[in-house]
């Protein structure tokens, strides 16, 4: 995509002009209007509409922009860090953009803590610690940092049923109902799921979420004709808008159990085996991590170390005194800690 271009959207939305988003940029309006036009036809839809006060973001323009923000933050971040050696440049910015090669794990950042431990605990077993890191992103970026081979492993979560490269299931988990507090579905059947989602809105996690779960989210949607929304980029926001009565939703069963672990909030939670497609936990090598020594007997590692952490196990006892099923990547419910 043209950065030019993405400058020049930024500045337009800033001054809600196109004449003074030129002058700040220091070109001519022509100019200017020339790389919006072209960036709405690479996008396929308009950014900008004429209104009484200036230019005015459409309802997609105003979508697109906090994603050309966070790329052109980005870019600048990424930039400061590679630029000039200077005696002024932060001792940090070289530790991490110079150390030598090292073997790199991806971890999905919606799975749960224990999953990281599982990563690091199997990358223990082959390497030193100063010989690889692990870095937490969504499950998009995971895909696609393994398919560029910019990753030797990853962990994540997945509801596709192939890969562009080698790939194993570890594990599956229900979908989870989250309800406020007081709530209770009082049956394991659609329509007594129907009922509880019908008196809420239905918090809907918006991208990288929103693309990534889309099948689990349409069915849901169209089969629990769920009508009312609110939608929320950060689980955080999810948890306090539930907490108080306000909304519903659904996310993986691990998800919740390891927040109600950690935090010992009070949202209550229940299981829905059978009523939504379960998600996947995959563990995926690229030729990049198979030519750097990781092997397929890095899957079956994170998965028995899973098994070893999962709740009421060992140390890990968020919920002891629910019953733990025999699959490793299976997670036990229903209620609240």
């Amino acid at each position: 995509m043209d950065l030019e271009a993405l400058r020049s959207f930024l500045a337009v939305a800033k001054h809600r002009s196109i004449s003074k988003a030129a002058a700040a940029l220091y070109v001519t309006q022509p100019t200017m209007s020339q790389r919006l036009r072209r960036l709405e036809e690479s996008l396929g839809f308009a950014l900008f509409r004429r209104g009484w006060t200036g230019v005015v973001l459409t309802p997609q323009g105003a979508y697109f922009l906090p994603y050309a923000a966070q790329l052109m933050r980005d870019l600048s971040n990424a930039s400061a860090v590679l630029g000039s050696k200077d005696a002024a440049r932060p001792r940090s910015f070289a530790e991490v953009a110079g150390h030598p090669h090292k073997v790199v794990f991806g971890v999905d950042n919606w799975l749960p803590e224990r999953a990281v431990r599982a990563v690091v605990s199997s990358a223990l077993t082959g390497y030193g610690a100063d010989e690889f890191r692990v870095t937490s992103r969504p499950a998009t970026t995971v895909i696609d940092l393994l398919e560029l081979n910019q990753l030797d492993a990853g962990l994540f979560y997945s509801t596709e049923p192939a890969h562009p490269f080698p790939a194993e299931v570890i594990g599956t988990e229900d979908m989870a109902l989250v309800h406020p507090p007081g709530t209770a579905l009082e049956e394991t059947s659609a329509p007594a799921l129907k009922e509880l989602l019908s008196r809420h809105r239905f918090v809907l996690f918006d991208n990288p979420v929103l693309t990534h779960h889309a099948r689990i989210t349409t069915t849901l949607i169209e089969t629990y004709e769920i009508s009312r929304f609110h939608v929320v980029d950060d689980y955080r926001t999810m948890r306090a808008l539930i907490r108080l009565g306000e909304c519903i939703t659904v996310v993986p069963a691990g998800v919740v159990l390891d927040d109600v672990g950690r935090h010992g909030s009070s949202l209550s939670f229940t299981p829905l085996p059978g009523l939504l497609p379960e998600i996947s936990v995959i563990v995926g090598v690229s030729d990049a991590g198979r030519d750097h020594g990781v092997t397929e007997a890095f899957a079956g590692s994170v998965a028995g170390f899973l098994h070893d952490d999962r709740p009421g196990s060992g140390d890990a006892r968020p919920c002891a005194h629910r019953p733990v099923r025999a699959d490793p990547g299976r997670l036990p419910g229903p209620g609240t800690c």
